[in-house]
């Protein structure tokens, strides 16, 4: 809508989700960790059974390592899913975790503290309160994520910092930001890597509402979310400005977004911006040709020297001359 174009000519944040967003979101399976009296096809057994019943990226990932290794899943087993920690399920009567660090620290399971120093993202599993072992795999970030951020940097998107002594202080930091709910390691290795200073990770999805709202707090910032996921959309619809990545992106995280990227390029936000921009000055010069077109035509009239021809140009005309202009975008 228009509006939105309007709106994203004035945007001084820009927030991104991780997962999908700024990485390509395609997960595969580097090494397999099993405790002491577990095989590894049984640890991947058993988490696959249970991630099969999941539609995350890395849920997906496991269950396509599993099958290319031939391994048959358990589809028998009754599941509760709890958004950013991982999955509970049961079978034959026992209890298993599988997630991220949090949902075994959550149930006070314990396991080896080295795993949260990993700089690859961890899929963990429990049982019966004791720690089975864990998958590790890798996501690459999308090819143009680095161009992403410097075309960003390029247009200076900035903030203004608070009022101090009384005096608004602006500073040409780039104010773009990396929030996600993975380890604080892999979020801060990804965002060294693409050129982001301020990375959050360990974020649930209410953290990352807490934080938007944060930055919602100082009224000079205007702030647009960029993300794929269904974790993403209460972060999406309160940003200014919600981009959401038209490919990979779930239907909840696409209806709630003000902006849809079909080509799932983060470059393109960059692009979103520009035309928004281009589209505002445009509409500006159309603005002020037609008036000054029609006010010079008026005083021409007054005084006697416009005919009937001048009066059609003033109308028809000047809307030509418009569309003419406007026609400048598809460029």
């Amino acid at each position: 809508g228009g509006n939105y174009l309007d709106a994203i000519t004035q945007i001084n944040t820009v927030v991104f989700d991780k997962t999908g967003t700024l990485t390509q979101g395609v997960f595969s399976v580097q090494a397999i960790s099993a405790a002491e009296g577990v095989s590894q096809k049984e640890l991947l057994q058993l988490i696959a059974s249970i991630e099969s019943f999941s539609n995350h990226p890395i849920a997906k990932a496991i269950v396509k390592y599993a099958e290319e290794q031939s391994i048959s899943l358990n589809s028998s087993l009754k599941i509760t899913e709890f958004a950013g920690y991982g999955i509970k399920a049961v079978t034959n009567g026992k209890e298993v975790y599988v997630g991220n660090a949090r949902l075994l620290s959550k149930y006070g399971i314990s396991f080896p503290y080295e795993i949260s120093d990993m700089t690859e993202t961890i899929v963990l599993c429990a049982m019966e309160n004791k720690y089975l072992g864990y998958l590790s795999l890798a996501d690459t970030p999308k090819p143009d994520a680095v161009q992403a951020i410097r075309e960003l940097k390029d247009l200076n998107i900035n903030n203004i910092q608070n009022i101090v002594n009384d005096r608004i202080m602006f500073c040409n930091i780039n104010n773009i930001q990396i929030l996600s709910g993975d380890k604080q390691t892999i979020v801060s290795n990804l965002a060294e890597k693409i050129g982001v200073t301020q990375a959050f990770g360990d974020l649930l999805p209410e953290g990352k509402v807490a934080h938007l709202e944060q930055l919602k707090a100082n009224s000079e910032n205007r702030v647009a979310f960029v993300g794929d996921g269904i974790n993403d959309t209460p972060v999406l619809a309160l940003s200014d400005v919600g981009i959401a990545m038209g490919g990979l992106g779930c239907d909840a995280a696409i209806e709630t977004a003000d902006v849809v990227i079909q080509t799932d390029q983060p470059s393109k936000v960059a692009e979103a911006i520009k035309i928004g921009k281009q589209t505002h000055r445009i509409v500006w010069q159309n603005i002020s040709m037609a008036f000054g077109v029609k006010l010079l035509v008026l005083l021409l009239g007054a005084g006697g020297m416009a005919t009937m021809w001048e009066a059609i140009f003033a109308d028809v005309g000047v809307a030509l001359l418009a569309i003419f202009n406007a026609m400048r975008i598809q460029k």
